[in-house]
């Protein structure tokens, strides 16, 4: 699962940077390989209680976390056989709020409505910061077309850094998190570590090209604000400890920096294609989840 994690969002940072043209899919990939894990080193552990100790009051067994994995794998298969970005997050978390509805485990409310509405947030507050930060772009323009390639150049690899770390942290944390619940923190981080980044190696490419190519046509300044939203976006959760969506927050920051310059960064196809797998998602997750509860008793 964790494998297909990886290959499947490495399209929000490595498909970004490629599309742009400024660096190879492989080059991307290996920026999102780094990123991830040192996010997941440094910040991951405060996504560790977004579920047990955040979202339900209390723990579930080695039976109900396998089943969330499961769930989630399947939900990863159809998105990549889709090559679409799946906001796995959604996917591990309405799975483990589907065992623990049928297990009878307490659900905060409060904190699952912050999470939902942290969800609905997410894109447009991307869209905002991309949209600002291309503007900003455009203020003090670059004469140089030279200049201007190698200067958001190296910014759009930083960017890009920095959307694989915010995903190290944030939705491979909240992974982590429900894992260390049968392998304990230290062998789960490595396990989840090391499977994404084999993963995104292994088969980021073929996803990564929807957002590179399909998404957007993006120039050299428009794949660096379009990374910087995202990142901003999913790192000021992170601190809170609210698992949200690289996916969500990618997307909105590309339709952000396209706003910017007056178009359309989504073909109406694929924001169609890419909100019904945001909202069918947690649905599903949560239904198969609790199909395959009662299925083990």
């Amino acid at each position: 699962m964790l494998a297909l994690t990886g290959a499947n969002n490495a399209s929000n940072s490595a498909g970004t940077v490629a599309g742009s043209r400024m660096a190879t899919y492989r080059a991307g990939i290996m920026i999102f390989v780094a990123g991830l894990a040192a996010g997941a080193v440094l910040e991951g552990g405060k996504l560790s209680t977004a579920v047990t100790g955040g979202a339900l009051s209390g723990t579930l067994g080695a039976n109900s976390i396998a089943i969330i994995l499961w769930v989630s794998l399947s939900l990863i298969i159809l998105a990549n056989t889709l090559r679409l970005p799946l906001p796995i997050t959604q996917a591990v978390f309405g799975a483990s709020i589907g065992s623990a509805f049928f297990l009878g485990v307490p659900i905060n409310m409060p904190t699952v409505s912050l999470v939902i509405a942290s969800w609905l947030i997410t894109p447009f507050m991307a869209m905002l910061v991309s949209f600002v930060a291309a503007k900003s772009t455009q203020l003090r323009p670059i004469n140089s077309v030279g200049g201007s390639v190698a200067f958001y150049g190296i910014l759009t690899m930083a960017a890009s850094f920095y959307t694989a770390y915010a995903f190290g942290a944030n939705t491979l944390g909240l992974v982590i998190g429900v894992m260390k619940e049968d392998l304990g923190w230290p062998l789960a981080l490595s396990v989840a570590v090391l499977a994404a980044s084999a993963g995104s190696l292994l088969g980021g490419e073929r996803v990564a090209r929807t957002v590179g190519e399909r998404v957007s046509s993006l120039g050299p300044s428009s794949a660096f604000t379009s990374q910087l939203g995202a990142a901003l976006t999913i790192h000021f959760f992170t601190q809170g400890g609210i698992p949200v969506s690289i996916s969500h927050a990618i997307i909105g920051s590309v339709s952000g920096t396209g706003l910017s310059r007056g178009s359309k960064a989504l073909s109406r196809k694929t924001a169609l294609k890419l909100t019904v797998l945001w909202v069918a998602t947690p649905l599903l997750a949560f239904g198969m989840a609790w199909l395959l509860q009662a299925a083990s008793l």
